[in-house]
């Protein structure tokens, strides 16, 4: 398919939107909620902390078991199995009547869920042909709708006296309606068995290795920037917990923006140069929001750094499927592996420096970051 090809966007592309969609609003509400599980099970700090790092764990299993697991049981089996099993999970976690029980059932829903991540981004950059790149920015302005949907759902919880365990019924409410509406379209239009399944047991190229340690030095710097945001925040003059809260919606809306228009300059432009101007647009944010010389210049600071980092993980999943070629399943999948490695380690290495120099010090990992993801970018390939 030509780049010059128009980019139609069918039912099941859509669906596939939608489950990336939902696998995010999972994700993201893992945060927002462990506040009502520290209340709940009286855990302290670092005890409730565990249950974001299970999700964590939970990618980087899946990233090593997706591979043969698409090859024995097909993609159907996988993308809507895994949603099954993510769903159990969850149901697991709102019945918990332990915190060990709900770190289980967190693990158990992020393996099964990443599981099936693999497959939707797959099948999406398969459907999207020429336009991997464009679909995969916008499946994941999807998912920055969808996860910033998740405190709304808590607090709706909270209103209707439902609390945190609302995330159930919406969860179950918004599966039903995708499978519904996108089963039969996902099965008449996505391969089950792909043609490049056969060469999934071979050595990837050089080339995605780049591209896996460029997502995880971006996803890296993405979780530094937004994991800790609210916290930095509050050293802003007057020390407003308000202000801090408002700069992490900041960052959210400007994940959606960031996606929403590069998924329009991709075609003219090119995965590698809007790569290239994500990481500067990152860099160039960064001093302002570091300064944190008053709220306006901090949050713009904030707001381009959103930006830029919302770019890293859909071009550079892009990128590194292109790499990949024959064995896009086994790229899938490992790309998630370096997102789980990277979540687990990046908040809590830049805490522990934290602990010893103090949070501003600590960012400084981020223009590290940036600067490791251009040496990736544009280093040469040995002939």
């Amino acid at each position: 398919m030509s780049p010059n090809t128009r980019f139609l966007r069918s039912s099941a592309l859509w669906t596939l939107y939608a489950l990336l969609g939902l696998y995010a609003f999972l994700q993201n509400a893992i945060g927002p909620a462990v506040p009502f599980l520290r209340a709940e099970f009286k855990l302290d700090y670092t005890f409730a902390a565990l249950h974001i790092s299970a999700f964590a764990m939970g990618m980087m299993v899946a990233g090593l078991v997706a591979p043969p697991f698409i090859r024995r049981f097909g993609v159907h089996v996988t993308l809507w199995g895994g949603q099954l099993g993510t769903l159990l999970g969850l149901t697991v976690l709102v019945l918990a009547p332990s915190p060990w029980i709900s770190l289980v059932a967190i693990l158990f829903a992020a393996v099964t869920g990443t599981v099936s991540l693999a497959a939707i981004q797959m099948s999406v950059a398969d459907l999207a042909g020429a336009h991997r790149g464009r679909a995969l920015l916008e499946a994941n302005m999807a998912a920055s709708i969808t996860s910033s949907a998740a405190p709304f759902v808590l607090v709706l919880g909270t209103f209707l006296g439902t609390g945190w365990r609302t995330l159930w019924p919406a969860f179950v409410l918004a599966l039903a309606a995708t499978v519904i509406f996108g089963f039969r379209p996902v099965a008449r239009s996505v391969p089950d068995r792909p043609a490049e399944e056969k060469g999934d047991r071979g050595k990837l190229p050089r080339a995605y290795l780049r591209y896996w340690l460029l997502i995880f030095f971006g996803v890296g710097v993405e979780w530094c920037v937004g994991f800790w945001a609210a916290s930095y925040l509050k050293g802003l003059p007057g020390h407003s917990d308000g202000l801090a809260v408002a700069g992490s919606g900041v960052f959210q809306l400007a994940a959606v923006g960031g996606r929403l228009l590069s998924s329009r300059l991709t075609s003219r432009f090119g995965e590698k140069r809007l790569l290239a101007a994500a990481i500067v647009l990152t860099a160039a944010g960064f001093p302002l929001y570091w300064s944190l010389a008053n709220a306006f210049v901090a949050f713009l600071g904030l707001f381009l750094c959103g930006f830029g980092v919302s770019n890293f993980y859909p071009l550079g999943l892009s990128r590194a499927l292109g790499a990949a070629g024959s064995q896009a399943s086994k790229g899938s999948s490992l790309t998630t592996l370096a997102s789980g490695l990277a979540i687990l380690a990046a908040p809590l290495a830049l805490g522990a420096v934290a602990d010893h120099w103090g949070l501003s010090v600590a960012l400084f990992a981020i223009p590290l970051g940036l600067l490791a993801m251009l040496s990736l970018l544009f280093i040469k390939r040995r002939t």
